[in-house]
Order: structure tokens, then C-alpha cells, then sequence
């Protein structure tokens, strides 16, 4: 009976020894991985995401040159950083246009009408230009809000009294994509489908 009761001592002392170890080695580990992450550049990383969802949300100029894939994300991110860049800039404009298209929606006044977003005072100031601080152009008509944007080589903002569009040539441009036109603007169209989500 004492041999038993040595055995089961020495058995819950090891197993103590080893629960505190462990715990304290998981401590030790948690506060290091989370030291390194807070320490480490994720720039990179974020803009590939972006990158990779600009893909699927704009519609460039089919004269365009397109970011070589080559080798998957990472190595083409090496070798074109600065075409990463641009894309990624394309995809926060698109976030932009979307987020202030759907606030027009539901905040301005019905009609048909077109005014500068500087004029948007149910946004914050910084979701009322785009990435590359031009103000955006909006232009309603019925349902549907065109967000233009000058884009990146634009020397300012789009002066907003040429943007002249019926709601039929509305119609048939894609909704929910930004557009790049010929002349370089980028421009959204924004409906309550869209604005809902």
C-alpha cells in the first residue's frame, strides 16, 4: 500500500511538473508570436490581397498591361511591387466608390442630379475622395448613383458639371465594377442591391 502511494505521489508531482512546464512554455510562446507579428511588415501581404481582389472588381482598358502572374502571387509581387501598388490603389478607389455610392443612396435626395462628393456631408471627409485625393464625382439617376473618379493620372479632381449621362446609358454599364474608361476616369455604378449588402 505505501509502494502504491509513492507510485501515485510521484506520478501527480510528474504531471504537475509537466503541467506547469507546459503552461508556462505556452505563455512564453504566445507572447513571442504576437511580439514578431506586431513587429513584422505586413504591407506586402495586404497588398496582394487587394491586388488579387482589384481582379475581380475593375474592369481596366483592354490596352492596359497586365501584372505578369508568373510563379504565383508572391514572386510576381517581387519582381512588379510597384504594379501591385497601382492595382491595390484601384481596389481602395473601388471600396471608396462603393461605400460612398451606397451612402448616397440612402442619404441624398431622390432625383436626378450630379454634384462633387466634397458636397457629401453624410460621410467622413476621407471616404469622400479617392486614392489619390481627387473627389469623386456622383451623378443619380432614379436607383442608380455613378461614382467618377478622375483616376491616377488625372491632374485633380473631375469637374462634376460635364459628367452627363442618361439613366438608359446608365443601365448598361456594369454595376458594382469599377470601370476604366478610355480617358483613364474610373467609374462605379451603384444600386440598391448593391448599397443593401
Amino acid at each position: 500500500m505505501v509502494r502504491t502511494r509513492e507510485i501515485v505521489r510521484a506520478a501527480m508531482l510528474s504531471l504537475g511538473v509537466i503541467l506547469l512546464a507546459g503552461t508556462a512554455g505556452w505563455f512564453w510562446f504566445v507572447h513571442e508570436f504576437r511580439l514578431n507579428i506586431s513587429q513584422s511588415d505586413v504591407g506586402p501581404f495586404e497588398v496582394m490581397m487587394k491586388k488579387a481582389a482589384s481582379q475581380l472588381l475593375v474592369m481596366k482598358r483592354p490596352d492596359s498591361k497586365p501584372v505578369s502572374l508568373t510563379g504565383g502571387y508572391l514572386i510576381a509581387y517581387q519582381n512588379d511591387p510597384e504594379g501591385f501598388k497601382r492595382d491595390a490603389k484601384l481596389f481602395d478607389t473601388w471600396t471608396a466608390s462603393v461605400k460612398l455610392g451606397s451612402a448616397a443612396l440612402k442619404n441624398a435626395p431622390h432625383g436626378n442630379w450630379v454634384r462633387s462628393s466634397a458636397d457629401a456631408d453624410y460621410v467622413a471627409p476621407q471616404d469622400r475622395v479617392d486614392s489619390w485625393s481627387h473627389t469623386f464625382c456622383l451623378l443619380r439617376r432614379d436607383d442608380d448613383v455613378l461614382v467618377v473618379s478622375g483616376g491616377p493620372n488625372a491632374p485633380g479632381s473631375p469637374a462634376c458639371r460635364d459628367v452627363q449621362l442618361q439613366a438608359k446609358d446608365l443601365a448598361e454599364l456594369p454595376h458594382g465594377k469599377l470601370l476604366e474608361s478610355p480617358a483613364g476616369y474610373l467609374i462605379l455604378v451603384v444600386d440598391k442591391v448593391l448599397a443593401d449588402h
